[in-house]
């Protein structure tokens, strides 16, 4: 059997509550600053505190999804802040029901009652696809955003079970 692998980096949009936390975390900082002028150096300690807590606050804000394909099996690693990853599922395509647009017929019929995953980057700019598996856990719903050659990828491993948007 061939060897197929192929992976993508898919930058997620930051949410509202994200953006929230970026404003506050200037601002607690700019009220460090100017803490420094009644505490002296007390306040520039906590200056620096303060903005090496909004430097990780930022980091963990911005968020990143990795799709790595490799012979049927579908993983998704989280990149927070570009310097942490963490695997977060991994999807045996062997399992999958179909692979689709998200608005297509077939997954909005397939999806019922299902458990939805959203490894997608949030915006309604990309082609967001969705995988309807049957396992141990039950029916998932899994969101995610392939560019080309990943669907192109599971489209050579499971031909029958993925619709490519046309």
């Amino acid at each position: 059997m061939d060897e197929v692998f192929v992976e993508q980096i898919l930058k997620r949009r930051i949410s509202i509550s994200g953006l929230l936390l970026r404003v506050l975390s200037i601002l607690i900082v700019l009220l460090g600053v100017l803490s420094m002028m009644w505490l002296g150096m007390l306040g520039f300690t906590l200056t620096v505190l303060l903005a090496y807590a909004a430097y990780m606050l930022w980091g963990y804000t911005s968020i990143e999804y990795e799709y790595s394909f490799l012979n049927g099996e579908l993983s998704v690693d989280k990149i927070m802040g570009q310097r942490k990853r963490k695997s977060v599922a991994a999807y045996d395509i062997k399992e999958a029901e179909i692979i689709a647009p998200v608005m297509s017929e077939q997954i909005i019929r397939a999806s019922m009652n299902a458990v939805v995953k959203d490894y997608s980057s949030g915006s309604n700019h990309g082609m967001v696809y969705a995988m309807i598996i049957n396992n141990a856990n039950g029916r998932t719903k899994v969101l995610f955003e392939p560019n080309e050659k990943v669907i192109e990828a599971m489209y050579h491993v499971r031909p029958n079970i993925v619709i490519k948007n046309e």
